[in-house]
């Protein structure tokens, strides 16, 4: 009996063992089950999380945009100076061109402004050298009207109205110095008419 009995409580002891142990490596791996587990967050901050996650991808493609617009400036900078440049230099021809007009027009003007004055001299000059007594001044002291003596001649020059008259042919047979003369433009060319022998012309040249 007490053989049985001791069998008996090996046997139940050997039976309760068994059904303990795994009870206890179940509760051992439990806590390390629950450590490895992440503890799960609530819906809010999970949705937070979410929003705050395209947030932050908006930003990073914003900023991507930012340096893309960024380098696209920085790429178009030198077009935009070479731009200002060539406008720079037209400008600069365009002014230089002005300038050589300007400079060209005054030439001009002062070689037509030298003209009239050498033009003048020439009249001043043919006023009272070779050439041709001006019209009004003509009118006013010499023609058929306007009578005068010659009184004498220098070297086959004489003085008259302002002005000096020289001939190269010989003084006229027949005419004194004391007659009545007057000087006539017939067919370019200046004429001493004695009116007491109207039918001889003396030619003269204003000097």
């Amino acid at each position: 009996m007490k053989l049985k009995y001791i069998l008996g409580a090996t046997a139940l002891s050997f039976v309760l063992a068994g059904t303990a142990y795994p009870q206890q490596e179940q509760e051992k791996e439990r806590p390390k089950q629950e450590e490895q587990k992440p503890a799960e967050k609530p819906k809010t901050q999970q949705k937070q999380d979410q929003q705050s996650a395209k947030h932050q991808q908006g930003e990073q493609k914003n900023e991507q945009k930012q340096e893309k617009q960024a380098a696209r400036q920085q790429g178009e900078q030198p077009k935009q100076s070479e731009q200002s440049n060539r406008e720079r230099q037209d400008q600069q021809k365009q002014v230089t061109r002005q300038q050589q007009d300007e400079q060209k027009q005054q030439q001009r003007q002062q070689q037509q402004v030298a003209k009239q004055q050498r033009g003048d001299d020439r009249d001043q000059h043919s006023d009272h050298g070779h050439g041709r007594i001006p019209d009004d001044r003509f009118r006013a002291s010499f023609g058929r009207e306007h009578h005068f003596r010659v009184g004498h001649f220098d070297n086959r020059r004489f003085q008259y109205g302002g002005y000096w008259f020289s001939f190269n042919e010989g003084w006229p047979v027949g005419w004194a110095y004391t007659d009545d003369f007057y000087i006539d433009f017939i067919d370019g060319q200046y004429y001493l008419i004695d009116l007491s022998h109207p039918g001889v012309q003396l030619i003269l040249v204003v000097d």
